[in-house]
């Protein structure tokens, strides 16, 4: 009987774990379907529109069924972190939405993914500041150090082929600043950061030992209302320059709302994976940038170059090693 019901529980967590994987890929090919080649204006601001619209239908259903009572300026002044946060995660994570513009989600995603790594490196910085640990050499492991170096190589190298080739084709209007650097990789990296700054955050704010032991759902509200008055302060924009009010409930922008649904439908599949096994459940999400490269290659149709694959598979295994590394 406790063989059968541990299996259960595996079981679960592999079909939670891969469901997590499905909706990030989809995620991905979502948010890529929602650029359209008439260089429509102010792009990045319409998607924030459509995922602050699904963050407060989230956030007034959370405040629905939840018994817990719930102050909004309470909550935002005690838990200040996450509120801080919440204003910095809408204006990132809209500039981040030019790399669905110039990359290609075959590009996009293994380069998001490196929030993960990105985490790491963030939170030894902190755990430093704090005196929480001595040196970074005892959270610097073997395998965590090599997975850094194969990301920071395969990034330069992909984007030094990526700016060659923008370069030599004239048809890619792509800004010529874009042509330097990072190049188009400076979205997603952006994203990426954001994303391993939430990590630090919502750590510091939940943890019941050294943070502000903050209840999981409060979290959900307040950076929901914070997106949703952001996406708000969007829509007021847009209407001012376009001079005609943005509809996200349209055919044209279906995408970036049902990219939005999925997204977060995979965050409570990751959250309901974490709860059984915390261990193992990053180290495969990691890998979900490959299915997104081929959902990218199969139903985008999209194509990139041999070395620029390659170089994609090196920052996707660089992100396993650094994660294998912090739970080893």
């Amino acid at each position: 009987m406790p063989y059968q019901e541990d299996f259960m529980i595996k079981t679960a967590w592999l079909l939670l774990v891969f469901l997590a994987i499905l909706s990030w890929s989809t995620t991905s090919m979502l948010y890529k379907a929602g650029v359209h080649k008439d260089n429509e204006e102010h792009v990045c601001l319409k998607y924030s529109v459509c995922i602050g619209t699904v963050f407060l239908v989230i956030s007034i259903l959370y405040l629905i069924i939840r018994n817990e009572s719930f102050s909004i300026w309470e909550s935002a002044v005690r838990y200040w972190p996450m509120t801080v946060f919440g204003l910095i995660y809408a204006v990132v994570n809209t500039i981040s939405f030019n790399g669905y513009v110039y990359n290609e989600v075959m590009v996009e995603s293994p380069i998001e993914g490196l929030g993960s790594g990105t985490s790491t490196v963030l939170l030894i910085i902190v755990y430093l500041a704090l005196g929480r640990a001595d040196s970074a050499a005892e959270l610097l492991t073997p395998l965590r150090i090599t997975g850094i170096l194969v990301i920071m190589i395969c990034i330069i190298l992909l984007s030094t082929v990526r700016n060659k080739e923008h370069r030599s084709n004239s048809q890619n209007n792509i800004p010529s600043w874009l042509g330097r650097g990072l190049g188009t990789l400076i979205f997603p990296v952006l994203f990426s950061v954001a994303d391993a700054l939430e990590t630090i955050v919502t750590g510091i704010c939940l943890d019941t030992t050294y943070g502000y032991a903050m209840p999981e759902g409060d979290s959900i509200i307040i950076v929901g209302m914070e997106y949703a008055a952001f996406a708000f302060g969007c829509w007021i924009y847009i209407f001012l320059k376009e001079r005609k009010m943005y509809n996200p409930f349209t055919k044209r922008s279906s995408p970036r709302i049902l990219g939005a649904i999925t997204d977060n439908v995979g965050i409570v599949f990751y959250s309901y994976a974490m709860a059984i096994n915390s261990i193992s459940t990053d180290p495969l999400i990691a890998v979900y940038p490959v299915f997104a490269m081929i959902g990218g290659r199969i139903i985008m149709k999209e194509k990139v170059g041999t070395a620029q694959f390659i170089f994609l598979l090196g920052i996707v295994a660089g992100s396993v090693m650094v994660i294998a590394g912090t739970i080893t």
